[in-house]
């Protein structure tokens, strides 16, 4: 008896199609067909049943995947001999006796049908052994460009005239192995969840001394990628299970070299272009033009402070309101820089460069997994040379991380609406960062209560699974773990970094529609404020088209989500909730800062690249819309290349030299006069480059005065005696 175990996923017409012509072939012995159904609910059961009352239904709960379901279904088989079989197959010529009659020979371990795919038998069918060098020269960039070569040559076994082939390895299609031996090699490795079990099964056979063969009478048709297509990530399967078959069987050293030549494909070339022009523009000349303005300095100083004194400061700079800080999360990340470089300002800038680079790989992968490879592309086409990105990204300052956290916070809440709710923490977990990093990322709260909303309203009983015990723990940890610092400063400062600051935020959203003051800055202002920088963000040689194409992308993201109102709760509409909720943050506080800018990056890129998506799939504008993303790449970076000559750190740098050459060892006091000199901040830039020059300002009075200026672009210094 010989038992046919058959794995089910999400393809019930083809499993009956598998079924019947399995029955309708009359098998001259006598066998039994298994069902593992690895979806989440008994959807085919009844059906099964009625159709093929012989069949026994086995129910997995969850996809446990291929190797661990066909395990599951050994467990009940009765046969001698086990035949696993794909549901995307059907018999065509096959006759199971005299299969099980070919383990009569050459000490067969493991015999499989010939597969005909597409109307013809296979090729492709029956190799050698897969071992690194195999792999190194069949499976990656090197067969492509050589494929004559004498291992690819010799991979897939030639058909011969007999009726047996010896392989090493067949497909896991279709094979039988007798129950004994199944056992005996320990079954499947359920750390293959699919792809390359059986690679490691038929290494195991061989290992055992026993022989492997293709039987060519016997015929299935096989319908490829039914099974597979029903999956989502199935990248990400194929190459987990890759590496597991090769650090398994060859080691860590050989998994990474073979790795690193697999991976090389026409998009990793790409994406490793991309990151190597995110790194060269935001690295360029930076020890001449990396901005270094006083409210970086105060960062500096607080970094330099902790790591001489111990003390962890437990908020950052003030805002503009004095009462209220910014939070200390990048005095922490800086401090880390300034320890590995012994306190050179430029490691600040290397730090955000870094980060900014990073969130180009980020814009690549998160877009890939929330709307399409394509669309995650583009955006890191678009984000490698955006120039308001750049600007930011080469100053060492706390907004310069922001789009590095806000693209996996958009990543997380995505996640949630599709019904991962271990990403509820993590959402919870990644706000709070923002929060420690700028307050204007504070509006980001908005979406993350909104989607708790639409979930409650739209999702009948899915909000309440969020609030397990487990869930609940996890995320108050989530908060609590990076809000201590601001929570410890608040129980002695009367909650203003919190309860307070919640207060004034309302304060401010009603004062929207209910102020009557007429003076300050008035929303065209904001208006002009927002869209000078769109064009700067998308495409800095034309205002026009850059807001237009703005627009535009907007309109799509609308029109989407009409479209779509049967199932609005998606990726688009989350991205276009955020794109509206971070630049309502910057009308409601009118407040034209560029802090507020950055956390609104990574959603407008992904916006206009889901538009250029829409334009390619369009075969009249396929091409145009790859010339236009080119020149907006190409005139993007010659922008960005030329800003990168500006003077901007090495001017104070100058400075610095000149009041140590003023001063002549003598102490001093340092102060500022004019434009913004009001600000406690102005002066501590260079404070920070004269303390690592070795010369600082002293903070007790001082006869000798240097008095430091700004204007237009220049700095004046002017040393006074007092008596």
């Amino acid at each position: 008896m010989i038992s046919i175990i058959i794995v089910n996923y999400k393809v019930e017409k083809e499993l009956y199609k598998c079924i019947e012509s399995i029955y309708d072939s009359k098998q001259n012995i006598s066998f039994e067909i298994i069902v593992v159904d690895n979806d989440k609910t008994r959807t085919i059961e009844k059906k099964l049943k009625k159709r093929f009352p012989k069949v026994i239904y086995v129910f997995s709960k969850k996809n446990i995947g291929y190797g661990a379901g066909n395990n599951l279904g050994q467990e009940y088989a009765k046969g001698e001999y086990l035949f696993f079989l794909n549901p995307d197959t059907y018999v065509k010529s096959l006759n199971l006796k005299e299969l099980l009659d070919d383990f009569k020979f050459k000490n067969a371990g493991i015999i499989a049908p010939t597969l005909i795919i597409n109307g013809k038998e296979s090729l492709e069918q029956g190799s050698i052994a897969l071992t690194p060098l195999v792999a190194i020269f069949k499976l990656s960039f090197i067969d492509k460009l050589y494929p004559n070569n004498p291992i690819s040559k010799e991979f897939w076994v030639k058909n011969h005239k007999n009726k047996l082939k010896q392989v090493d390895v067949v497909p896991g299609t279709a094979l039988i192995i007798s129950k004994e031996l199944f056992l005996k090699i320990g079954k499947f490795d359920e750390r293959f969840f699919l792809y390359f079990e059986e690679y490691d099964l038929c290494r195991r056979v061989r290992k055992l001394g026993y022989n492997i063969f293709i039987d060519s009478d016997s015929k299935i048709v096989h319908e490829w990628g039914k099974s597979t297509s029903k999956l989502e990530n199935i990248d990400k399967i194929f190459n987990s299970s890759r590496y597991l078959y090769f650090r398994k069987h060859f080691g860590l050293i050989k998994t990474l070299l073979v790795e690193f030549f697999l991976r090389i494909n026409k998009v990793s070339i790409f994406i490793t272009f991309l990151l190597a022009t995110a790194l060269f523009l935001r690295i360029y000349n930076l020890s001449i033009s990396m901005p270094f303005i006083g409210d970086q300095g105060w960062f500096y100083l607080s970094a330099r402070d902790m790591l001489l004194t111990g003390k962890i400061p437990l908020v950052g700079i003030t805002s503009s309101h004095t009462w209220l800080h910014q939070g200390p999360l990048w005095t922490y990340i800086l401090s880390a820089g300034l320890y590995l470089s012994n306190f050179n300002p430029f490691s600040g800038g290397y730090i955000t460069a870094l980060f900014g680079v990073g969130t180009v790989y980020l814009m690549y992968k998160m877009g890939s997994n929330i709307f399409s490879r394509r669309v995650g592309l583009i955006s890191a086409f678009l984000y490698t040379t955006s120039p308001l990105v750049i600007i930011f990204d080469r100053q060492a300052f706390d907004p310069s991380l922001m789009p590095f956290f806000t693209v996996l916070y958009f990543f997380s809440l995505v996640k949630l609406i599709r019904g991962e709710r271990r990403y509820l923490p993590l959402s919870i977990f990644i706000l709070v960062i923002l929060y420690n990093l700028e307050l204007a990322s504070f509006t980001l709260i908005i979406p993350f209560l909104l989607v708790l909303f639409f979930l409650f309203k739209f999702k009948t009983g899915y909000l309440k699974t969020l609030f397990s015990k487990n869930l609940i723990l996890l995320s108050i940890f989530a908060f609590l773990i990076p809000m201590t610092p601001i929570l410890i400063y608040d129980f002695s400062n009367g909650f203003k970094q919190t309860l307070v600051f919640a207060i004034w935020i309302g304060y401010k959203f009603l004062g929207l529609f209910f102020s009557n003051h007429s003076g300050g800055i008035s929303l065209l202002d904001i208006y002009r404020f927002i869209t000078n920088k769109l064009q700067i963000l998308i495409f800095a040689e034309n205002y026009l088209f850059a807001n237009l194409l703005f627009v535009f992308s907007i309109l799509y993201l609308i029109f989407n989500s009409l479209k779509n109102k049967s199932n609005f709760l998606n990726s688009k509409f989350i991205l276009l909730l955020f794109i509206l909720t971070t630049l309502a943050g910057v009308i409601v506080n009118k407040t034209p800062s560029d802090a507020y800018l950055p956390i609104s990056f990574p959603f407008i890129i992904f916006a206009i690249a889901i538009l250029f998506d829409h334009l390619y799939n369009n075969k009249y504008l396929k091409y145009f819309s790859i010339f236009v993303l080119f020149v907006i790449f190409t005139y993007n970076f010659n922008f960005i290349y030329k800003q990168s000559f500006a003077p901007e750190i090495q001017k104070r740098q100058i400075a610095v030299q000149k009041i140590i050459a003023l001063t002549n060892g003598s102490k001093y006091n340092l102060s500022g006069k004019g434009m913004n000199s009001q600000f406690e901040s102005f002066t501590m830039n260079y404070e920070y480059l004269l303390w690592w020059k070795g010369h600082q300002p002293s903070k007790v009075p001082q006869k000798m005065q240097i008095v430091i200026s700004e204007e237009s672009g220049g700095i004046m210094i002017d040393k006074y005696e007092t008596k």
